[in-house]
């Protein structure tokens, strides 16, 4: 049905954007979403560890102490833990004249050293103490004829400072690094017959071919020796035989470094 001035009905105009054809439309009281809208899923707690010795608030308190944050330092943004933060601000706010600011730095500045100097000082005396018991029972042993005991750490690896309260273990600490330090030597001292070995066929050889690979092969033992003899403690380190100065050699006390310098040229030639 035409209106007088022939435009058709507003129910009957074209359909379009917010203007769907009426077989499409809702009914009156009827829901677009019968459903209802989905529920959020709710975010699940992080777990968190109650085993033995441990509480859950105090594991909470560690995790958002070294909770990641952005800080601005100038024109720089830094990601830093959030307790590295709050000192960092509180650092900055002593220097800037705030008295309570300086007072609580300095008092727990005060109060670390001192827990560490404790610690330090009791650390060194019950080293003291141990070495000199097994320095007696070991004396003791040999006198007697006995087998020596073998404790660890060893009395001869423990070096003691006393101008500085420093203690040092040059060698085995526990059982495993025990086991795995014998190993290493064990096959230092197959590196240093191998190293002889290929040593005297180096020196017998006349054929260029044999010589070079001879050499090859005493200087890849000879890197093994040095890397291991490099890495143990004083007490453990020997001296190589038939050494060879020879181009691409290994250099005594210089194998480590040696190693790094070669990765860090092939990373960069690489790129």
């Amino acid at each position: 049905m035409a209106t007088e001035d022939g435009d058709k009905p507003s129910n009957e105009l074209a359909t379009g954007y917010g203007n769907p054809p009426r077989e499409h439309m809702f009914r009156k009281g009827q829901s677009g979403n019968p459903n209802g809208r989905p529920r959020r899923a709710k975010a699940k707690p992080r777990e968190v560890n109650t085993g033995f010795g441990m509480k859950a608030a105090e594991e909470f308190l560690r995790m958002e102490a070294y909770r990641p944050v952005m800080v601005r330092e100038g024109e720089q943004v830094i990601e830093l833990p959030a307790i590295q933060a709050v000192f960092r601000a509180m650092g900055v706010a002593a220097m800037k004249g705030n008295r309570f600011a300086q007072k609580t730095l300095a008092e727990m500045v005060g109060k670390m050293e001192a827990e560490h100097f404790g610690s330090k000082f009791e650390l060194f005396g019950n080293m003291v103490e141990y070495k000199h018991k097994w320095d007696q029972e070991i004396e003791r042993c040999r006198k007697a004829g006995l087998p020596e005991p073998e404790p660890i750490p060893h009395p001869d690896d423990i070096i003691l400072d006393p101008d500085t309260g420093e203690v040092k273990i040059m060698g085995p600490k526990t059982k495993e690094q025990k086991s795995r330090a014998e190993e290493a030597l064990a096959r230092r001292a197959e590196a240093q017959e191998e190293v002889s070995y290929f040593a005297e066929k180096y020196r017998r050889a006349r054929d260029p071919k044999l010589k070079a690979r001879y050499l090859e092969d005493w200087h890849f033992e000879q890197r093994m020796f040095d890397i291991i003899n490099d890495v143990v403690g004083q007490r453990y380190k020997a001296k190589l035989k038939d050494r060879s100065y020879a181009a691409g050699a290994s250099k005594e006390g210089k194998a480590l470094d040696e190693i790094k310098r070669d990765r860090a040229l092939r990373a960069e030639y690489l790129g």
